[in-house]
């Protein structure tokens, strides 16, 4: 081999491997504003996902959503559980409304399921008030005809054994209650209902409920 040559390679060689820290370092650098801009991917998908969801909710009335706290859990390496609270503001009214929402997010697809949500929480300017006669027997005549809808139009009644009533500013009432939705010889199932009334306007805004166990099946017939 050349000298001249030869003593290059052993220079160069060590300025070489001087260098490697600095290479092998740098991915490291780069790691919090990966995980910021892979969080603000999340805040964003998740909050299009809850003003979508907020509107379809309140019969597809317009929203804005500020977003409060946010809980993140990593489920697995690619799943996670979003969390947390915010206001609304429905159809351009001056005030706004509390909410919680729970929901699935993919960080591989960038996705987020449809939320769980409750409406109308119970914040500073809440009171509990009265419960409406008249109001509560709206309330579950409609959610004995959302009930006989989806399980194929039969009779259904409704038990409320728990009723709360909040009123949320000036315009709004929560209603919450908790009973036994029976379907007759196809069982019976302890059921949630959660109202959102506008005083205002006079007229419901969201009317959901949740049947908090799968119904039982009905016994076989004999023969």
């Amino acid at each position: 081999m050349n000298r001249h040559l030869h003593t290059a390679l052993l220079i160069a060689l060590p300025m070489a491997m001087a260098a490697l820290p600095a290479i092998a370092a740098k991915p490291a650098s780069t790691a919090p504003a990966t995980q910021a801009a892979e969080r603000d991917t999340l805040d964003g998908i998740v909050a299009a996902a809850l003003v979508g969801a907020l509107s379809e909710q309140l019969g597809g009335r317009p929203v804005k959503v500020r977003l409060g706290r946010i809980d993140v859990r990593a489920t697995s390496l690619r799943d996670r559980v979003v969390s947390g609270q915010g206001e609304l503001q429905i159809d351009g009214a001056p005030e706004w409304l509390g909410f919680r929402f729970s929901t699935l997010y993919d960080s591989l697809y960038e996705s987020a399921g449809y939320p769980e949500l409750s409406i109308g929480t119970v914040g500073p300017e809440g009171r509990a008030v009265p419960n409406d006669s008249s109001l509560i027997r709206e309330a579950e005549d409609r959610v004995v005809a959302q009930l006989s809808r989806e399980f194929g139009y039969q009779k259904v009644w409704l038990q409320l054994d728990r009723i709360a009533t909040v009123e949320s500013g000036r315009r709004y009432l929560r209603i919450d209650a908790s009973g036994t939705a029976d379907f007759g010889r196809d069982g019976a199932a302890p059921a949630r209902i959660e109202g959102l009334y506008d005083r205002e306007q006079k007229v419901w805004l969201r009317v959901a409920y949740v049947l908090e166990s799968a119904l039982p099946q009905p016994p076989p017939s004999a023969g």
